[in-house]
Parts: C-alpha cells; structure tokens; sequence
C-alpha cells in the first residue's frame, strides 16, 4: 500500500491527499541533503525539518503547521506498514493569538445590492437564473462552493411544509439538512429549476449543469464570480459569500453555538473569527480615545 492509497482509504480528499504527497517530496529532498542521510525517520530529523522550513524555507507558521499535519499522517502510515516502530511526535509550530484567529472577509449590504443588482443585470436567462441560485445558496445557507456545486436534484426538497437542503458530504464527510426559509432563495430556485426543466441536460442527477455539460463544475463558478464582480464592481469570491453568511447570523444572534451548527463547523474556535471587529471598527474606536480618556 502507498501513503496516497493510505489516504484515500482514509477517505481524505483527493486536493489533501495530493498536498500532504507534496510535503512527504519536500521532505524527502531535504533529508538527502543532510551529511548522514538516513531513511530510518527519527524524533531528530523531524525536529531539525520544522527548523529548516521555519529558518531556511521561512514558511509562515501556519503554513508549517499544514506541513507537519502531512508529516503526522506519513508517520502514521509508516508505523502501520511496519517501518517504524518507535513513538514520534509532532508538535505544532505555536502560533500567536492573532495569527490564530484571523479575520475573514465579508460584504457588506451596499456591496451585497450591487452584487443583487449585476445578476438581475445578466441578459442571458440560463446564466442569470443560475448565477442567481448559486449566489443565493451561498450567501443565505452557508454553502461552500464544493458543497453548492454537488448538490443533487434530489438534495433539494421543496414538499409543503418540508423546505430544505441536504448536505451529504460536506466537508470533513459531515451530513447536514438546513431548512429553506429565506423568501429570496426559494424564490431564486424556484426560477432556476424552472430555467434548468428548458435545458437539454434537464434529466442530469445534479442540480447544476452548464449549458455544454450535465454537471457544472469549478469553472463555471468562477466565471460566475468573474461575470457579477466585473459588472458590479465588487470583488469577491464564493468563500466571502459563506463568510458574509456566518458575520451576519453573529451579528444578529451574538450565539456562537448557533453560529457553528449552521456553519457546519467541526470546532467552536472556527466560528469564533466571525465575532472578531473588522479592522475600521477598531480604528474609529481608538480615534476617539482622545474624547474618552
């Protein structure tokens, strides 16, 4: 077995699979290059590869963070293939308070009615529904593109008095149902399912499809984005959709709990950067100091 079919057993996915393979390369080029190369890996040579990305490499902290997560797996499937035998431990570059919790980027509502108005702008009927539902599907649940862009037709459940969206591998293989309650989204798919029953791919199991292929895929949510940004003027991306999402159900509810359900987060502390003061609000609190103090 192969550290890739290791991981992919693991049911990790194929982007981490290839990054973590990238990080075992890196160290392998390096450990060549020391004077007493050994392929017997020991608590030694781990201590002197984190040196090595942090002083030579000066990868940021949590960019060696990443690495040492690759390195733990490898260590991982080296143990249970039998060729090492003895306890290594990996421990994480320690990262300061700030660099923990980083702030996320979000829109705001006089950026959000500009990205409203740009879609509704769209001449094509095909591309403006779709771009529509996509947008929507972001910005009033959450969704990731990945998670957007896999929804099946059957994922979406408009019975009366059961509206909603299942999720059924999110990320970290999470199943999710969130409840269809935003007026502005079922309308927006609504008018896309209507859009989609005229398209030549209408019998495709996914919910969106392209106008040459039964599954639209990553480009086509990129050429979204690119599309609304230039004729809007905002540019953004479907993460700051999700991220808009998240600031707003903080704002309006001050519960983090809450916040994480919807959110899908595994841990409280991803949630957290969402109550964090975006970096004007700080400033204008200090100008005033003069005032206060």
């Amino acid at each position: 077995m192969d550290f890739a079919r290791y991981l992919k057993e693991q049911e990790m996915r194929p982007k981490t699979i290839v990054g973590y393979c990238a990080v075992v390369n890196e160290y392998e080029q390096w450990r060549d290059t020391l004077p007493d190369s050994s392929e017997i890996i020991t608590q030694l040579q781990i201590l002197e590869y984190k040196s090595y990305l942090k002083t030579i490499r000066k990868n940021h902290p949590k960019t060696i963070n990443r690495k040492l997560a690759a390195m733990r797996k490898w260590i991982q499937y080296l143990q249970a293939i039998g060729q090492v035998k003895n306890i290594i431990t990996v421990k994480d570059e320690v990262l300061a308070p700030m660099e923990q919790l980083r702030e996320p980027k979000y829109l705001d509502k006089n950026q959000i009615r500009n990205i409203r108005k740009a879609i509704e702008k769209e001449r094509n009927d095909f591309l403006r529904n779709r771009d529509r539902c996509m947008t929507y599907l972001m910005l009033y649940l959450g969704l990731r593109q990945e998670e957007m862009l896999n929804l099946e037709l059957l994922d979406i459940i408009r019975t009366p008095g059961k509206q909603k969206v299942i999720i059924r591998d999110g990320k970290g293989g999470f199943y999710s149902e969130l409840g269809i309650e935003s007026t502005e989204l079922r309308g927006a798919i609504d008018l896309w399912i209507k859009e989609r029953s005229k398209s030549r791919f209408a019998e495709s199991r996914f919910c969106f499809v392209s106008q040459k292929s039964e599954h639209a895929g990553k480009r086509a949510a990129v050429m979204m984005i690119k599309r609304v940004s230039k004729t809007s003027g905002v540019e953004f991306t479907c993460h700051q959709l999700r991220h808009t999402f998240g600031k707003r159900i903080i704002d309006k509810t001050g519960n983090i709990k809450l916040a994480q359900e919807l959110l899908r987060h595994k841990h409280t502390s991803s949630t957290e950067i969402y109550t964090m003061h975006r970096n004007e609000e700080l400033s204008s609190v200090l100008r005033i100091l003069d005032d206060i103090i």
